[in-house]
């Protein structure tokens, strides 16, 4: 057939209404299955594509979900993202995505997307607070990863830190040294990991050793690891998996023997903490629900019939592998 198909053209090829194609397409009410059969295979035949702009109109929902993220060179973003593709497609909706390195990059995309493009917005930009991503939505549903007030995700960073540092003192180290994250310092308050590792060094009478990887990429840890190595660190908490494969990355470079001359614990078990060499030792995230319960929180904001989910509090589980072991002190 040449042209346009349209529904009714399948209709007129089967011999049945237009009404029972729709149906039939949409699952929103009940077919027989011989008759969805018949459709489906007509549809194939006839190379029927849904009109998008038709879709909108009869429906009022373009069955997309925007969703903004500052970076995909961190591995922790890329899972996050294929979760929240899992979790959106279970509702039948499909992400599109926006990357935004600068906060008016954000402003400015997130703005986009609300001239009819998409049904809700997720924001994950760590400078674009919840408050402002709702002024700027001007109505559309909007949900800011880890920092929406209904059903709050809480992910207790600080008691991960707390494990991380208990494990690595009973190793026996104390000169420890930390690398904050940027993307986890939000609404002016510092990386609670930091301050975590701060009260605890404090607890224990130890000087804090803090080391910076602005942007927490892999080239950012890589850059830092030449001071850290020339420091008197024998640990370190790295901000993310990105910043401890940076370290790895230029250890073996320098011909430095990990975890030898230095234990590194990552931050979130992403894809790349088991390819490393050695396989990193890091604080894991369940990416899976919390990327579920996040998606519930946007469906129930877009549609109020969705169940909200109850409030969920997640604590990192430390994953121990091949970058830490006990410490030998060579002078006792």
């Amino acid at each position: 057939m040449n042209g346009h198909v349209t529904i009714a053209d399948v209709a007129n090829h089967l011999g049945v209404s237009k009404s029972t194609v729709s149906h039939a397409l949409s699952g929103k009410r009940r077919i027989s299955a011989e008759v969805r059969s018949q459709v489906m295979q007509a549809v194939k035949e006839l190379g029927y594509r849904p009109n998008f702009a038709a879709r909108v109109m009869n429906t009022r929902r373009t069955g997309l979900v925007g969703v903004l993220v500052d970076s995909l060179n961190n591995p922790h973003n890329t899972a996050l993202l294929e979760e929240f593709g899992r979790a959106l497609s279970s509702h039948s909706i499909q992400m599109v995505l926006g990357t935004a390195d600068r906060i008016d990059d954000g402003r400015s995309l997130l703005a986009k997307f609300c001239c009819g493009m998409v049904d809700g917005i997720l924001n994950t930009l760590p400078e674009l607070g919840e408050d402002e991503a709702v002024e700027l939505a001007g109505g559309i549903p909007v949900v800011t990863y880890r920092r929406h007030r209904e059903s709050p995700l809480v992910i207790d960073f600080a008691a991960g830190t707390r494990t991380a540092l208990a494990y690595l003192f009973k190793l026996g180290h104390r000169h420890i040294a930390i690398i904050p994250s940027d993307s986890r310092a939000q609404n002016g308050l510092p990386d609670p990991c930091f301050s975590a590792y701060c009260e605890q060094m404090e607890l224990m009478g130890i000087s804090p050793r803090i080391f910076q990887a602005p942007g927490g990429t892999l080239q950012a840890g890589y850059e830092v690891a030449d001071s850290l190595f020339a420091s008197d660190t024998t640990a370190v908490l790295a901000g993310n998996d990105a910043v401890a494969s940076g370290l790895i990355r230029r250890a073996i470079e320098c011909g430095i023997r990990l975890p030898e001359r230095m234990s590194i614990v990552g931050h979130d078990d992403s894809p790349i903490a088991v390819v490393t060499s050695p396989p990193l030792t890091t604080l894991r995230l369940p990416l899976g629900p919390i990327a579920t319960h996040t998606v519930q929180v946007l469906m129930h904001a877009i549609d109020p019939a969705e169940l909200m989910p109850e409030p969920l509090t997640i604590i990192p589980e430390l994953i121990a592998r091949g970058s830490t072991m006990r410490f030998n002190n060579p002078h006792k």
